[in-house]
């Protein structure tokens, strides 16, 4: 017996009642039965909490063995969920009440050291496929901690609300109150009202407006920042989510997995990586792409800026801004991830008269996107846009290309001033005034923000202008690492399941394009992007400097399991990718990159550089990378055998989307 929480007519009646226990789906004959019994799934808290926002109701089910062996936690549970709930048409996702958000913690979540990501995903409002994006901090642990593998939303809400989980309970609670509050007033007002232990994640007034790109801001610090998750919680009137739990389920060993886990723990803390990370975190890199040439510098138009400009963004300039330790005090247990033994968050305070805001330590997306793709490099004046555009919700990645799009728009003569309503400063690159008042005008959908609210593809085909300038793949604006500076890396943008994203496999050794074939570089990028995606399926860190054997010792403890078997769930989630990417046109169609990355880079130290010597080049490593995963060569859609080599034929109902993605892409392509 399970208990499911149900909301009556009024937020205040809550009541509970015992029903039976339900399978989440039909399990495949070849699964054993035994891993559906509560208990039996050792690591994982065992239930799925399914939240009908238009019913008001939550059904709590098993989370069933077939989902845990295919496809493990994490990134693989989002995949697979998304694809079994939501219905997949050419509806927009942002307006269909059919769409869901799952959210879920990771296979290794709190019993791992830096297990502290947990993954949200919905179908995308940008590219209308599934896509999936991670927050660190201490929301996943708290969840399974609270009883539940993860939290399927579907439905709309006819009022505002907020969720909240707590030891195996789900409520559905009234948010009229803190509806078009800034996330830090949430995270403040829901840890008065709930748990200060709790954490919150909560979407600001751009997912309440349902900019395109808003994102999911956990604890108010880190941020689920791709794929606009936060508009889709925003259309479904959900505010927040917070959980809190302190129960760890069950695990294989119990005596080894403690001395597993101190014996990876300082393993992993005296890794020369992570020392460095300790002290940088990614904020060091705007140095690293200067000198890689792989800085989206003004727009793409300098990939490497002088060191003069990159050295006041470096990762010493951040840290000259960090706070005393006593501040430190207040965050413990909120600013560093789940049993990291990295800690690389900081907390930073802008140099700014009048500024007294805390600013969590910038990534290095922030300073690139938020700084150097607008042509600022003031610091100070990075670290307060960093501050705004996270408490509006906003993802920093997609606004960054997109606002800088339209300035480029500007100065070429492509856009007439008298088109940018509600703007109050002249667009130009190096002024921040234009980044923040761009970036209050998405968040409100008004004036030309209306406009860039809908992403970089939507707002050029809105404008009839700019669609060659404009930085994105199949939707997704492109995050800050220039392709033209490391061979293939473009290809990665081009496949990787979600779009443009730089976290879906890196091409080993780092090399310019102009060093030999691409297609070189295909195997080892399909090993860097399932290694990538293995540790969002585990809820690990990926800046967090594991090995195999590492992550294999801590498999067999907890549960009961080795890397070998979990290894293809990259392989499975990506299948799923491309299977419900060609519903929706996006696959083959999208497998390409935009034009920008195929114009010469102008000056610096790899001049003439592109990202790849011809499109030629690029077609042969996108065939190679088709053959490599198993895909056909025309359609780009996993064959029928590359399916059941990976396990993935026992499921029917995925196995019925594949037969229609191969006709629909057939007749695409023969029309």
């Amino acid at each position: 017996m399970f208990m499911i929480v149900c909301r009556g007519a009024r937020f205040n009646a809550y009541h509970t009642v015992d029903v039976e226990t339900r399978l989440l789906f039909t399990p495949p004959a070849t699964t054993r039965r035994g891993s559906h019994l509560m208990g039996s799934l050792p690591g994982y808290a065992g239930r799925i909490a399914v939240i009908d926002l238009s019913e008001s109701e939550v059904s709590i089910l098993e989370t069933p063995g077939w989902l845990r062996e295919l496809f493990v936690g994490g990134k693989g549970f989002a995949y697979a969920l998304v694809a079994r709930y939501a219905p997949f048409s050419t509806s927009d996702p942002l307006y269909d009440p059919s769409n869901v958000v799952v959210v879920a913690a990771g296979a290794l979540t709190g019993v791992a050291p830096g297990s502290s990501k947990v993954a949200f995903a919905a179908r995308s409002p940008l590219t209308n496929m599934i896509c999936d994006s991670y927050s660190g901090q201490v929301f996943a642990a708290k969840l399974r901690y609270a009883g539940f593998d993860a939290l399927v939303l579907k439905g709309v809400s006819p009022e505002p609300v907020y969720i909240y989980v707590e030891s195996g309970k789900v409520e559905i609670r009234s948010a009229s109150h803190i509806w078009g509050a800034y996330v830090s007033d949430v995270t403040e007002t829901l840890w008065r009202e709930t748990k200060r232990g709790a954490s919150i994640a909560a979407i600001g007034p751009g997912g309440e407006k349902l900019v395109r790109y808003a994102n999911v801001m956990i604890d108010g610090f880190r941020a689920a920042g791709r794929c606009g998750i936060g508009a889709v919680l925003g259309y479904k009137r959900v505010k927040a989510i917070v959980v809190y739990g302190g129960r760890r389920p069950t695990l294989v060993n119990e005596d080894e997995w403690r001395k597993t886990y101190i014996d990876v723990y300082k393993s992993l803390q005296e890794h020369p990586a992570a020392r460095y990370m300790s002290k940088y975190g990614t904020n060091n890199g705007v140095v690293t792409c200067s000198k890689w040439s792989m800085c989206p510098g003004k727009h793409w138009m300098i990939p490497s800026p002088s060191r003069e400009l990159v050295e006041k963004m470096s990762g010493k300039a951040v840290l000259a801004r960090e706070v005393g330790k006593e501040v430190y005090s207040r965050y413990a247990g909120i600013i560093w991830g789940w049993g990291c033994p990295v800690k690389c968050s900081k907390l930073v305070k802008p140099q700014l008269k009048g500024f007294e805001h805390l600013v969590v330590k910038p990534e290095y997306e922030h300073l690139t996107m938020l700084g150097v793709i607008f042509n600022i490099y003031d610091v100070d004046e990075v670290l307060r846009l960093e501050w705004l555009v996270n408490n509006l919700g906003l993802d920093s990645i997609s606004f960054g290309e997109t606002a800088a799009w339209l300035i480029e728009l500007y100065e070429n003569g492509l856009v007439r001033k008298e088109e940018l309503d509600g703007l109050t400063v002249e667009p130009k690159f190096g002024d921040p005034r234009v980044a923040e008042e761009l970036a209050k005008l998405v968040a409100e959908r008004r004036g030309i923000g209306a406009i860039l609210a809908e992403g970089v593809e939507r707002a050029s085909r809105i404008l009839g202008r700019g669609e060659d300038r404009a930085v994105h793949v199949k939707g997704l604006e492109s995050a800050a690492w220039d392709p033209r500076g490391r061979r293939a890396m473009a290809l990665s943008y081009a496949t990787a399941d979600v779009g443009a994203s730089h976290l879906r496999g890196w091409p080993e050794p780092h090399s310019k394009p102009s060093d030999g074939p691409a297609e070189e570089m295909v195997e080892s990028l399909i090993n860097d992007r399932d290694w990538k995606a293995l540790m969002d399926a585990l809820g690990l860190c990926a800046f967090v400097p594991y090995d195999r054997d590492q992550v294999d010792k801590l498999l067999r403890v907890t549960l009961g399991r080795s890397f070998d078997e979990v290894w293809p769930v990259g392989a499975r989630t990506e299948a799923i990718a491309r299977i419900y990417g060609a519903l929706v046109g996006r696959v083959p169609e999208g497998d390409t990159i935009p034009k920008r990355w195929m114009e010469p880079i102008p000056d610096g130290p790899l001049k003439g550089e592109k990202a790849f010597r011809d499109w030629d080049e690029f077609r042969r490593a996108l065939l190679k990378f088709y053959k490599l995963r198993g895909y056909d060569e025309k359609l780009g859609i996993p064959k029928r055998e590359t399916l059941e080599k990976l396990g993935l034929t026992k499921l029917e109902w995925l196995m019925e989307a594949w037969r229609r993605a191969w006709e629909e892409v057939e007749r695409r392509i023969s029309s």
